[in-house]
């Protein structure tokens, strides 16, 4: 019976989260240089991509719900690109950045609205930033009630990387 205890005491040990362990800077920044070789390596994508009403700032937004909207009303699309390259300058900054395309869709394919170049959105930091948002706004007054693919064709900046975000909505009266 002591033997039984022993070792049902040692795998309860064995499974007991670990403690934390302090780290230092030196460790905190070992770590950050790992993650900016990921993030060097990574292909652009988007790790969140959402309709939203309100966006103050990174990870800052009040999440929409449904995918409906009514003419007049603004569809804002909220986006968290990773990946992306960076440019540096020679006051030591670093510039981050996108151009995106936007073409309007029916769900067969038949493009209904496309605009080159619908928005420049980049950012100039003394840091090779990690939290950069996408915000962006699209006005349909006036469009016909139905179902639409949104899509947005993003272009990295600092490479010749793509990325597409691709969204379902409708317009109901």
């Amino acid at each position: 019976m002591h033997r039984l205890a022993t070792v049902l005491a040692v795998a309860f040990l064995a499974l007991a989260p670990l403690p934390v362990m302090s780290q230092t800077l030196e460790a905190i920044e070992a770590a950050d240089q790992a993650l900016g070789a990921a993030w060097d390596a990574t292909p652009l994508a988007f790790r969140k991509v959402l309709y939203v009403s309100e966006v103050i700032g990174y990870g800052a937004y009040t999440e929409r719900s449904g995918n409906s909207f009514r003419s007049g009303e603004r569809i804002i699309t909220y986006a968290e690109p990773v990946g992306y390259g960076y440019r540096s300058n020679a006051d030591g900054t670093h510039v981050l950045g996108v151009r995106v395309d936007l073409a309007i869709k029916t769900p067969g394919g038949e493009i209904v609205l496309e605009q080159k170049d619908f928005a420049s959105l980049e950012l100039t930091s003394h840091t090779r930033n990690r939290e950069f948002m996408l915000t962006l706004t699209l006005d349909i007054t006036g469009a016909p009630v139905g179902d639409y693919v949104l899509e947005y064709l993003v272009h990295d900046l600092a490479s010749d990387e793509t990325a597409h975000i691709s969204t379902i909505f409708a317009i109901i009266e």
